[in-house]
């Protein structure tokens, strides 16, 4: 394992557990305090787990021409997310764990993308977003939520390894090669 996936898995496994915890007791005050922190989530976890990774990089913290591309390559997971997230996460006794296990997965989900996106390069752009988005969905589908177990570090290494410092038309091929190993 190189030092960097370990410094992008601990950072990764940080900011989930902190957002598991924050999910925990905004689910144990119910609505509307469960939706103030999916929104909070963003500014307090998600934005510096990306700046954090990229820095493990040496790449520059993000603009908003790359955000935007992050934001609509995954906006489906964070919807869905956040829908399965309120449904669930509302039912009294039930609600408690589904939050948490919800908030791990996400982290991990959107982790794993920046992981991947920082290892490539300094840009981002809407394809390697989609097809990274992909991979992850593949690899932990949203339909196993509830069921979500931590990537190991091996996993973290391979998606992360086979990927740095690749040019944009290298990630692309790599990337696609995976999800049609996947699919066979």
């Amino acid at each position: 394992m190189t030092i960097r996936t370990a410094k992008v898995y601990d950072i990764i496994d940080g900011k989930a557990g902190s957002n598991i915890a924050m999910q925990g007791l905004s689910g144990l005050m119910g609505f509307p305090f469960t939706a103030v922190m999916d929104i909070t989530v963003f500014f307090t976890h998600y934005g510096p787990m990306l700046n954090d990774i990229r820095a493990v990089y040496s790449r520059p913290p993000i603009g908003k021409d790359e955000l935007r591309h992050i934001v609509k390559g995954c906006r489906q997971d964070l919807l869905a997310d956040m829908v399965l997230d309120k449904l669930i996460g509302n039912i009294p006794i039930l609600g408690l764990p589904a939050n948490m296990i919800c908030a791990r997965a996400m982290t991990w989900r959107l982790g794993l993308l920046f992981g991947m996106l920082s290892a490539r390069g300094d840009e981002i752009n809407s394809e390697h977003v989609l097809l990274s988005v992909r991979l992850i969905q593949s690899l932990f589908p949203q339909t196993d939520s509830l069921l979500f177990k931590k990537p190991t570090v091996l996993t973290v290494e391979k998606l992360l390894s086979g990927v740095e410092d690749a040019e944009p038309e290298t990630f692309s091929m790599k990337v696609q090669r995976a999800l049609d190993q996947l699919a066979s």
